[in-house]
């Protein structure tokens, strides 16, 4: 019996698809056969993504709708449209959700300011916007930087501290359907490059393979969560060993 490609068909939401580690999981997903939808803050760029997609995969299915779920105020509303949008448009309840979205440091992503209303619209997933089941996974994002902190970013590692314990108590509430974190190392994206000023290549003396991960490669880690359905509660650091290599300095 030849290996089953589990993500053949399915149906998947990449929010923060535009760019960095979303955008090679979206490109990921549609190369083993997944119908794709992303999210960009901006229409302009929206597009120019779907078209690079389409041109890198003539004959997928790739959508994408704009969305703001910077707004705490309006973020339950702004995510229900999105996934709302997401299932119009791949043409039935999803089989993955993927979340990747960020920014920079000294702006709060997306609903650490109230991750209540996130938990509520997510729990209206199952059945509505979300295959109910095992083979179905929401996969959310943290950092390395939870488990090994830095000087001076206890602001923005606490919001990924608070991801990691929301996908562990999700995985209990949805189940059977699954949820996991993906925890990356530095990787090599746009949002690396302006946060370094470009000088992204000084963490690689922290690595134990001295090295960066690339966006294809974390997107490995989202695509791994997707197939397995012996994977759930669970997070999964990628961080080239930087964990247990020697402190700087």
């Amino acid at each position: 019996m030849a290996h089953p490609n589990f993500l053949l068909n399915s149906r998947v939401l990449v929010i923060g698809g535009s760019s960095g580690i979303g955008f090679a999981v979206a490109s990921g997903a549609i190369a083993n056969g997944s119908r794709v939808h992303i999210t960009s803050l901006t229409a302009e760029k929206l597009s120019t993504k779907i078209t690079q997609l389409r041109s890198l995969y003539p004959n997928a299915h790739i959508g994408g709708s704009t969305a703001d779920l910077s707004n705490v105020e309006k973020l339950e509303g702004n995510l229900q449209s999105v996934l709302a949008a997401a299932v119009t448009e791949t043409g039935g309840p999803l089989d993955h959700i993927v979340y990747t979205a960020g920014d920079l440091p000294d702006r709060i992503p997306a609903g650490a300011d109230d991750r209540d209303e996130c938990a509520r619209a997510l729990h209206q997933s199952p059945g509505r916007y979300l295959k109910p089941g095992p083979s179905s996974s929401i996969t959310l994002t943290s950092g390395v930087g939870v488990h090994r902190p830095r000087p001076g970013s206890s602001g923005v590692i606490s919001v990924g501290a608070a991801v990691e314990a929301l996908s562990r108590a999700l995985a209990v509430d949805l189940a059977p359907i699954r949820v996991n974190v993906v925890i990356p190392g530095v990787v090599s994206t746009e949002l690396m490059e302006r946060m370094t000023g470009g000088n992204v290549d000084i963490f690689k003396s922290g690595t134990l393979t001295k090295t960066l991960g690339t966006p294809e490669g974390a997107a490995e880690a989202y695509l791994f969560c997707m197939r397995s359905t012996l994977a759930t509660g669970q997070g999964f650091i990628i961080d080239s060993g930087s964990m247990m290599a020697p402190a700087l300095g």
